[in-house]
């Protein structure tokens, strides 16, 4: 980030984006060899964790550091890594983090996401708008938690289904990836949107090989083989 004030408009924004990618990268159906009934389970699992949240909206950085430090103070933590929110501001950095999404195991998936992550911040940073309240960005993320690509979330005051939601979002920051030379990669979100992305394929693996083939497709979908 440039600088604070873009940053902070970064961050706010970020915010309501946060239950899209989470139903993007939901990449966690199992648990103990068996289906979870969650498209991601890690994000339920950490959930159990302090400071594991959404955070509220800020006027500035002055806001931000004044919430952090109180934060730390209340849990005896040393600095700001140890809060976790699902987006922070990491100033020794200079960067915004995303926390909250389950690991990929096709490097085409990942380099979609942070090519979304990339040109959605830029588009946030230039086009700041009223800030969504963080206890329906909340609900919406455990939607997208529990249902992955066929979610249905809150968006623009109405319950619409990712897919939707995710062809409306690639529209409006395409512009911005072409820009920062994510375009390419960015068209991998087509193609998670089609199969069902991480969740859906260990699915359809286990359905047909069981375990044993979830592990078969993981291994093939690491080495690039996928």
């Amino acid at each position: 980030m440039p600088d604070p004030e873009i940053a902070i408009r970064a961050f706010n924004g970020l915010r309501s984006h946060l239950p899209l990618l989470v139903a993007l990268a939901a990449n966690s159906p199992l648990w103990f060899g068996r289906d979870s009934g969650l498209a991601s389970a890690r994000f339920s699992l950490v959930r159990s964790y302090p400071r594991r949240s959404v955070p509220r909206a800020f006027r500035d950085l002055d806001d931000y550091a004044d919430t952090i430090r109180a934060v730390a103070a209340a849990g005896d933590l040393s600095d700001y890594t140890y809060v976790w929110w699902d987006v922070r501001l990491h100033p020794r950095l200079g960067t915004i983090e995303l926390r909250e999404l389950d690991s990929q195991s096709r490097i085409a998936d990942s380099a979609a996401i942070a090519a979304l992550v990339q040109a959605l911040a830029r588009y946030e940073a230039e086009n700041p708008r009223e800030p969504e309240a963080s206890e329906a960005i909340s609900e919406s993320s455990f939607r997208a938690s529990r249902d992955g690509i066929e979610a249905t979330l809150l968006d623009e005051g109405e319950l619409r289904p990712v897919r939707e939601i995710a062809k409306r979002t690639l529209e409006r920051v395409g512009p911005f990836a072409r820009e920062l030379g994510g375009d390419r990669a960015l068209e991998g979100i087509e193609r998670m949107l089609a199969d069902g992305g991480g969740a859906g394929r260990q699915r359809h693996a286990l359905e047909a090989g069981g375990i044993e083939g979830v592990l078969r497709q993981l291994v093939r979908e690491t080495e690039g083989a996928g």
